[in-house]
C-alpha cells in the first residue's frame, strides 16, 4: 500500500491531467466537426466542383483502340488495345486485368504508370481490360448497374476475353497478367477449364493475387461482413471521386491496407480515386465475405472448391507479392505458388531486402513511382521467355536462355 501511494502524484497533477483529457477530447471533437462540415460542403458543391476535379485529376485513355468481348450472358467487356510501334510477331498478345472495385485505369493509368504501355513499347500487343460492371463495359439489355458474382467472372468474362483477343490478333496463344482479383479469377478459370483451352495460354503472371482470404477476417475489409446494410447503401465510386482531392494527403488505416505511401505518390492516388474506383456488385461482395467468414472459397453452386483447383494451374506462371501488402500478403501469394501444378513457376517479393526501392503494398505493384524499375521488368522478362505466340521446342528454349545470358 505504501509503494502504491509513493507512485501516485499529488492532487495538482490529477487536476492538470483531468484538464488535459478534456482539452484533447474537445480538440478531437472539433477536428471531427470541422472535417464533417468540410465533407458536407464538398457534397453540396460537388456538381460545381466536378468539372474542376476532372480537369485536375481526370485521365484520358492512352490505349490506341477500344473493342468489346461479348459474353454468353450478354455483357460487353471493354478491351483497350495497345498496338506496339514495332511489333514482335514471336510474342503472344498480353491481357492485363484489374482487381475488385476498380477498372482498367488502375492498371493503365498514364504512360508512366501503365504496365500495358510499358509492354507495348517492347513489342507486345496488349489489352487492358475492364471487367463487367466496370469502366466502359456494358450490358445491352439492362440499364445501369447490375448484380453478378465471382463465378460469373470466371465462367463468362475470362473465356470471352481470351476468345476475342485471339480473334483480333490472329494469334494461337495469349498471356494473362492479373492484379489482385484479376489473378484470382484466372486461378479459378485454369481450375475449371479444359486442357484444350489451357493450351491457348502461353503464360500467366499474378500481381498480388492471394491464394486465400483467411487473413482478412480481422482487417477492416473483414469487418464489412458484420455490416451488410452498410455495404448496400454506400456508393463507393461517388465517394472516391468526391474525396479525390484529399487522397494521399491524409493517411488513414484504409490507405495502409491499399498501398505504401512511401512508394506511391499522392497525385497518383488522387487520379486513381477519380478515374479507377468502381462500385462492387452485391453478389460479388457477398461471395467474398462468405469466403472470409467460412475460410472456404467455393462456387455458389458448391461444384467447385477454388482452393483445391489451384493445383490445376499448369501453365508457366510468375507470382509476385508486395512485402508490405496487407490484402495479398507474401504468404497468401506463396500459398497458391506452392499449390500450382505447373513445372515452370517463379515467386518474387518486391521489397528493399530483395533490391527494390521500397517494401511494396497492394496497389504499389502497379502504381508505385518505381514500379517500372522494380516490377515491370520482372513481368516482361518472364513473358519474353515463356509468352511466345507458338509453343517452343526444348531446343529453342535452351537457345533462348543462352541468348539471354549472353546479353546480361
Amino acid at each position: 500500500m505504501i509503494a502504491i501511494l509513493k507512485n501516485r502524484r499529488g492532487p495538482f497533477y490529477l487536476i492538470t491531467t483531468f484538464f488535459a483529457i478534456i482539452f484533447f477530447a474537445v480538440f478531437a471533437s472539433s477536428l471531427a466537426i470541422v472535417f464533417s462540415l468540410f465533407l458536407i460542403a464538398v457534397l453540396v458543391l460537388y456538381p460545381v466542383l466536378l468539372d474542376w476535379f476532372s480537369r485536375l485529376y481526370g485521365q484520358e485513355d492512352i490505349a490506341d483502340e477500344l473493342h468489346f468481348a461479348k459474353t454468353k450472358d450478354g455483357w460487353n467487356i471493354a478491351l483497350h488495345r495497345h498496338i506496339p510501334p514495332i511489333p514482335n510477331p514471336e510474342l503472344a498478345p498480353v491481357i492485363v486485368v484489374h482487381g475488385i472495385a476498380t477498372n482498367k485505369y488502375v492498371i493503365d493509368l498514364d504512360k508512366r504508370h501503365s504496365l500495358p504501355y510499358y509492354l507495348k513499347l517492347r513489342g507486345y500487343e496488349v489489352f487492358a481490360v475492364s471487367l463487367r460492371g466496370a469502366g466502359s463495359s456494358y450490358h445491352e439489355s439492362r440499364g445501369g448497374y447490375e448484380d453478378f458474382t465471382f463465378d460469373d467472372l470466371v465462367k463468362y468474362d475470362v473465356p470471352a476475353i481470351i476468345s476475342k483477343v485471339l480473334s483480333l490478333t490472329e494469334s494461337k496463344r495469349v498471356n494473362w497478367v492479373g492484379h489482385s482479383m484479376g489473378a484470382m479469377i484466372f486461378y479459378s478459370y485454369l481450375g475449371i477449364t479444359s486442357k484444350s483451352e489451357k493450351e491457348k495460354i502461353a503464360s500467366f503472371v499474378s500481381l498480388g493475387g492471394p491464394g486465400n482470404l483467411n487473413h482478412l477476417g480481422l482487417s477492416l475489409i473483414g469487418l464489412l461482413s458484420r455490416f451488410p446494410r452498410a455495404r448496400k447503401v454506400l456508393d463507393l465510386k461517388f465517394g472516391a471521386s468526391m474525396l479525390a482531392p484529399l487522397a494521399g494527403e491524409i493517411y488513414t488505416p484504409i490507405d495502409q491496407i491499399l498501398y505504401n505511401p512511401k512508394a506511391t505518390r499522392p497525385r497518383i492516388v488522387k487520379k486513381v480515386m477519380k478515374n479507377a474506383i468502381e462500385n462492387i456488385s452485391e453478389g460479388l461482395i457477398e461471395q467474398f465475405m462468405s469466403w472470409i467468414e467460412t475460410k472456404k472459397m467455393s462456387s455458389l453452386n458448391g461444384f467447385y472448391n477454388y482452393i483445391d483447383l489451384q493445383k490445376e494451374i499448369t501453365v508457366p506462371s510468375l507470382f509476385i507479392a508486395g512485402a508490405n501488402d496487407a490484402i495479398a500478403t507474401p504468404d497468401t501469394v506463396r500459398f497458391v505458388y506452392e499449390r500450382a501444378g505447373t513445372k515452370i513457376k517463379k515467386f518474387h517479393v518486391i521489397s528493399k531486402e530483395e533490391g527494390a526501392s521500397d517494401d511494396y503494398g497492394h496497389g504499389c505493384l502497379i502504381l508505385a513511382e518505381k514500379a517500372e524499375d522494380d516490377v515491370f521488368p520482372k513481368v516482361e522478362t518472364f513473358l519474353r521467355e515463356h509468352g511466345t505466340s507458338k509453343r517452343q521446342s526444348w531446343f529453342l528454349k535452351l537457345k533462348r536462355k543462352f541468348r539471354q545470358k549472353a546479353r546480361t
